[in-house]
């Protein structure tokens, strides 16, 4: 029974019947006593003959630190895969932290090492491990396991396999997923994808073809990424939203293809049973930015560091962000739009507008922006016009709006203008998506 503490012996071929490892890398000799889901005591006699002891070093033989701490993280290993439920698994290396060497080991030394199990949850595992000499400690520290299906091709060989199952699954499709990252069996891992170091890609998450993951990348339950996408160091992206009303339901992240989100960035997935956070196509997402729950994010914005948008935002295609800009919620970012750095929005911004400040007022049109998607010179003049008597006049809205109708030539973009405008009177403080309360 795994609760009865169990006092006996593992002899080496008992504890490679565990291990995957072989001579000369298996460094536990036998186990002296294990308390399965807690605790195990495993033995290395460290001889004269040991090979490292050819070249570390010639004269004065000590064992190098880094096998002391394989032979540490072996008897740890041992302990998680008796647990019941990781029979035939692998305990791939993870990491190791709070290590510390007391004392050198030398050719006639026995070491003892003590492992206590920290926690064992799905596929992670991790131990406290401390190893001694004559009673002494030599060293201490904890250990960090994946724990993964064993494949049978390579567990057949005389080392075992250089890369968990998942990865080697996904190796048939060319994609490229490193060895310490955790790709849950769940996620849908495209054609070509790069997964870098230390990465954790949870269930239900899909990433498109080609698409690059940078180091130390989490992406959580429920977020979908389309395809050639790069996702920067660090960041997080289907994070539980930030909001009060979230109370677990189901909902979702959406990502578009050929997005580029630099490093620690954090976007979240909506509040809302089956609602989603969107972001569209081409869209460059800097360092540091944040999005928030429930925003929907258009296509070909240019958002620079540390912009921060809180839930439930409308950020049309085009828009233009300058560097530590803060968005209130419910506010809406018509497109082409640019906003100044470090500006505060609190209010919808109309599109085709150059708008900053604190708070953000509108001080002309975004030409440039008009200029780059192809509006004409006719176009641009009558939006021109249409500024002015919006916010340069001393025309109240309604009747700007009336002047803009009778004065200016009909487009597309100026009856885009006008409805938008209109709208944010539908709204509240300034924000058409933030209705008067009953």
């Amino acid at each position: 029974m795994e609760n009865e503490l169990q006092s006996y012996l593992l002899d080496v071929e008992q504890v490679r019947g565990i291990l995957p490892h072989r001579y000369p890398f298996l460094l536990v000799d036998r186990m002296l006593e294990m308390e399965p889901g807690k605790r195990a005591v495993g033995l290395k006699n460290v001889t004269v003959n040991e090979e490292f002891f050819q070249g570390h070093f010639p004269g004065h033989a000590v064992m190098p630190g880094v096998l002391l701490l394989e032979a540490m993280a072996q008897v740890g290993g041992v302990l998680l895969l008796s647990m019941s439920g990781n029979a035939g698994k692998l305990a791939y290396f993870g990491g190791m932290d709070k290590v510390r060497f007391r004392r050198p080991v030398l050719p006639g030394d026995t070491i003892i090492t003590e492992v206590d199990l920290v926690k064992a949850h799905g596929s992670v595992g991790k131990v406290r491990a401390v190893s001694k000499v004559d009673g002494q400690i030599a060293a201490e520290g904890e250990f960090m396991f994946a724990l993964v299906t064993r494949d049978r091709s390579a567990a057949d060989s005389a080392v075992g396999v250089s890369a968990p199952p998942r990865q080697q699954e996904l190796a048939g499709r060319k994609s490229l997923i490193h060895p310490t990252s955790f790709v849950h069996p769940n996620a849908e891992i495209g054609e070509d994808v790069e997964i870098g170091p230390n990465c954790i890609i949870e269930s239900d998450v899909k990433i498109g073809d080609r698409t690059k993951v940078e180091p130390n990348v989490i992406i959580k339950q429920y977020t979908i990424i389309g395809h050639d996408c790069v996702i920067g160091a660090s960041s997080v992206l289907g994070g539980l939203p930030q909001d009060r009303k979230f109370k677990g339901e189901k909902s979702y992240l959406k990502i578009g293809d050929c997005n580029t989100i630099r490093e620690f960035c954090s976007i979240h997935r909506a509040s809302g049973e089956g609602e989603s956070t969107v972001i569209g196509d081409h869209n460059m997402i800097m360092a540091y930015c944040h999005v928030g729950h429930n925003c929907k994010i258009g296509s070909n914005i240019n958002m620079a560091n540390m912009v921060g948008i809180s839930g439930h935002v409308v950020v049309e295609d085009g828009v233009v962000f300058g560097g530590m800009v803060g968005v209130h919620q419910n506010v809406r970012i018509g497109k082409f739009a640019m906003i100044g750095g470090m500006s505060k929005v609190v209010t919808d911004v109309p599109p085709f507008m150059l708008a900053d400040g604190r708070p953000t007022k509108v001080y002309d049109i975004n030409v440039v922006g008009l200029r780059r998607s192809g509006v004409s010179p006719k176009v641009r003049a009558g939006l021109r016009k249409s500024h002015k008597l919006l916010y340069r006049s001393n025309l109240n809205i309604s009747q700007a709006i009336e002047a803009i109708e009778r004065e200016v030539e009909p487009s597309e973009e100026l009856t885009y203008l006008i409805d938008f405008i209109k709208s944010i009177r539908c709204g509240h403080h300034g924000r058409q998506l933030e209705r008067p309360r009953p």
